[in-house]
């Protein structure tokens, strides 16, 4: 017998109390009885759908990114690339960032939770580049034969950068990055 349909209202909530007490308390901050109390859903019904703290950070931050972050479609990869890493960067000087950050060092210290970060949040945004990457070889922007590596080559100084030095994260630096890229590309 199945239970009642998730109320995807209730998702909403703990999501926005989940992002709301993250960005006020910092991640350590946060607890499972603080999202209850912030979102007025009971403990009873997060633990239902989460088995951790990390886990529903992780889906907060997951489905902002799906809803807010771009993939670009101006039919040029560089500009493409460029927009999405400016957007991609500016979230990363606020909540998002602080996110990231948190659940990076989370995803070393349990390798299961590394393999749901990989599943619900990494691999959305690297498809999101493959989409742009593909689009790009369908107009013969594209040489490089592996997608994965210039994938590689788009997150990896992200990852760093925000890992160790988020300030080199600006419009200057994404535009560096997406010539990098482009150049790449275009190597055979």
């Amino acid at each position: 017998m199945a239970g009642r349909p998730r109320d995807p209202s209730v998702d909403d909530a703990i999501r926005r109390a989940t992002l709301e007490l993250v960005e006020r308390e910092g991640y350590r901050g946060v607890s499972m009885e603080g999202i209850a109390a912030c979102s007025g859903v009971s403990k009873q019904a997060i633990y239902r759908r989460y088995g951790s703290k990390g886990e529903v950070i992780l889906d907060a931050l997951a489905f902002y990114a799906r809803k807010n972050l771009p993939t670009p479609d101006t039919g040029d990869l560089r500009e493409d690339l460029l927009t999405l890493l400016e957007e991609t960067f500016a979230g990363q000087h606020g909540i998002n960032g602080v996110l990231n950050r948190a659940l990076a060092a989370e995803a070393l210290q349990d390798e299961g939770f590394a393999m749901l970060l990989t599943e619900r949040h990494i691999r959305h945004r690297r498809d999101a580049v493959r989409e742009i990457i593909g689009r790009a070889r369908e107009r013969g922007e594209v040489a490089h034969p592996d997608d994965d590596f210039l994938i590689d080559l788009v997150f990896g100084p992200m990852w760093y950068a925000l890992l160790f030095d988020v300030g080199k994260l600006t419009d200057r630096y994404a535009a560096a990055l997406a010539d990098a890229v482009v150049a790449a590309a275009r190597m055979s």
